[in-house]
């Protein structure tokens, strides 16, 4: 299923090119580089393998309660039918509040955790790796997005979850 979901995404990525550019354009005041489209884009791409490794997390017995208890919020997210970008009108763009739930919530899991480096998969630690590299760039272009997406996620953590209900809550509206 999560390789589909990463053809789909890299189809929506090759035939909507555009419109991808077009959103961009819009939200970073008609200045664009391909570079900035490219980092967007392996951004995105991060989704599929980063919800791979949040199931193997949610079957794994070494794994803290906590981490799959956040891993099973941000699984809700992704699975509401509203979010923060609609897919459905904006294509791939749409894409990256999921992303940056996702990828986010994952280098919380690993600095909160998992800590230990040691016990961690090499795919883990590429997939860290490349987060930390790309994660500034969404906060650059949806940057209202990524400050409410921050801040639920620091209140999860602290075992806080009433601001994710309210989040979702809003988005169903």
């Amino acid at each position: 299923m999560l390789s589909a979901f990463d053809n789909h995404l890299r189809t929506l990525a090759s035939t909507s090119n555009g419109q991808f550019r077009d959103e961009l354009r819009k939200r970073l005041n008609g200045k664009l580089t391909d570079d900035q489209v490219a980092t967007l884009k392996e951004f995105i791409f991060l989704l599929p393998t980063t919800l791979k490794l949040f199931s193997r997390y949610w079957n794994r017995k070494t794994t803290p309660a906590e981490a799959k208890r956040l891993s099973g919020f941000i699984m809700t997210y992704v699975y509401q039918p509203r979010d923060f970008l609609p897919e459905e009108t904006i294509g791939l763009f749409g894409y990256l509040d999921d992303a940056y739930m996702v990828v986010s919530t994952y280098l919380r899991i690993q600095e909160h955790f998992l800590g230990d480096w040691r016990e961690k998969t090499q795919e883990e630690l590429d997939l860290t790796a490349r987060a930390r590299k790309l994660i500034t760039a969404p906060r650059l272009v949806i940057p209202e997005v990524t400050e409410r997406i921050d801040r639920v996620l620091d209140k999860l953590v602290a075992g806080d979850e009433a601001e994710f209900g309210k989040m979702i809550a809003d988005l169903s509206r």
